[in-house]
């Protein structure tokens, strides 16, 4: 029996599928390609800036810094601080106090620095309580001084 229809090569059929397959392929990866780049941009348009840090308003300040003196001075009536302790927190107290109200830490400040500055009241505060927070035995009044401390705290602006 004769065949009238020849089989083609086995090497051209596999050009086609090759080529086919090459077109599949660059079609793909250009996709892809395009795929990323776009959440790319996406990505690089939703950069968050962050928000401002909002200070608490200075009547909260105020009111927090006013019971951490009275706290202060009721360890020290309960004999759970000694006096050089308690002219330690006021000065800690009044130095946080400051820092949140004006924006400007002064937790480390020297005296010197703090005298230096635009504001005496805190450097005042600090003057008078230097010797009574570094002795180890002194007669200053600590509830006068956390009054005083009081006073300045209120008519804080």
């Amino acid at each position: 029996m004769e065949f009238t229809v020849n089989m083609q090569p086995e090497l051209m059929m596999s050009i086609v599928w090759l080529i086919l397959g090459g077109i599949i392929f660059a079609i793909s990866v250009g996709f892809f390609v395009t795929l990323f780049r776009y959440r790319l941009r996406r990505r690089a348009k939703k950069v968050k800036v962050p928000k401002a840090e909002r200070k608490p308003p200075i009547e909260y300040t105020r009111n927090r810094t006013l019971m951490q003196i009275d706290k202060c001075k009721d360890d020290l009536a309960h004999g759970r601080t000694d006096i050089r302790e308690s002219y330690q927190s006021m000065s800690t107290i009044m130095r946080n106090f400051v820092s949140e109200i004006t924006g400007k830490d002064v937790t480390t400040h020297t005296l010197s620095e703090l005298q230096q500055s635009e504001d005496t009241r805190l450097s005042e505060l600090i003057a008078k309580w230097y010797a009574p927070e570094f002795a180890m035995k002194t007669k200053a009044d600590f509830m006068g001084d956390a009054e005083h401390a009081k006073n300045v705290v209120k008519r804080w602006k």
